[in-house]
């Protein structure tokens, strides 16, 4: 079986839909051939509907190739040239099967496209992020995380503040890293400790943004507890990394607004490459064969 994936989704940052581009190419890489130009497919997979254009994709289908697109998260016509949602319905539209994160998404999006689709959760190189081997040596004696690599306000920070300082008042022996892109917090939060007080701004450190996969594993392994107060959110790649790492997820207004419990309550085998490789071949194998 041939597949083929946008050149612009095979980018090497650290962004959700490139992450997931990575590891499912590692996941799949002995079970199908990856080609580089979409004539030589058999099925054109679309990991997220921002990372290819629209005049290929049609150009494909036409050609009479099966389109498989992932829906990842919500794309914001804001951030898109407003052609976000629009690009989303038309590759929907245009696909022979569509791929939802969670069923959280599936619940958001399918009333919008009008078509149902498989849900696959996000899946970790648990080489890498798993419960053993080193870890970053904790700050004191409970260690709290939060991460946040895109400026997206799903992702809650104000909310992560909250969350920290509350816990500070019950308990002083707290701290807290911050991981993520200064520009997402602003020069003036970090300076003044992220506006954190009564103590609280003496816990906290701030790491700057870690786009080194081993060095965020250690990470994880050494916090207790990872702050994902995550909105709307279809499936952070972050929430999977931390909780198979072995860090407890904390994020008490995630039962109905995102897919954190739907992470927590999978089997984990099911959040691993191996997992996620057997559920999508299970979907291209059926697309093919129609």
């Amino acid at each position: 079986m041939k597949i083929f994936i946008p050149l612009r989704a095979r980018g090497n940052g650290i962004s959700g839909g490139w992450q997931f581009t990575s590891n499912i190419i590692r996941a799949l890489k002995d079970e199908v051939e990856f080609v580089n130009d979409w004539k030589d497919c058999d099925i054109y997979f679309i990991p997220g509907p921002t990372l290819t254009e629209r005049d290929e994709v049609k150009a494909a289908k036409e050609a009479g190739k099966k389109i498989v697109t992932r829906v990842d998260n919500i794309p914001r016509n804001s951030r898109n040239r407003n052609t976000g949602t629009p690009r989303l319905y038309d590759f929907c539209q245009m696909a022979d099967k569509i791929i939802y994160q969670s069923e959280w998404a599936k619940d958001l999006i399918q009333p919008f496209v009008q078509k149902d689709g498989e849900i696959i959760l996000n899946g970790v190189d648990t080489s890498i992020f798993n419960p053993v081997g080193e870890k970053m040596e904790k700050d004191g004696e409970v260690q709290y995380l939060y991460s946040q690599y895109s400026s997206d306000p799903v992702k809650m920070w104000v909310k992560a503040w909250y969350d920290f300082q509350r816990i500070y008042f019950e308990n002083n022996n707290v701290h807290l890293w911050i991981v993520g892109r200064e520009e997402n917090f602003g020069s003036n939060q970090i300076e003044y400790n992220f506006d954190f007080f009564g103590g609280a701004e003496k816990k906290v450190r701030f790491l700057g943004l870690v786009e080194d996969r081993e060095k965020m594993a250690r990470i994880y392994r050494g916090a207790d507890y990872l702050l994902a107060p995550n909105s709307l959110d279809a499936c952070s790649n972050v929430v999977v990394e931390a909780y198979m790492s072995g860090c407890k997820i904390i994020g008490d207004e995630c039962d109905h607004n995102s897919s954190t419990n739907e992470i927590l309550e999978a089997p984990k085998k099911d959040l691993t490459l191996e997992g996620i490789a057997k559920k999508y071949m299970d979907v291209f194998e059926r697309v093919v064969k129609k």
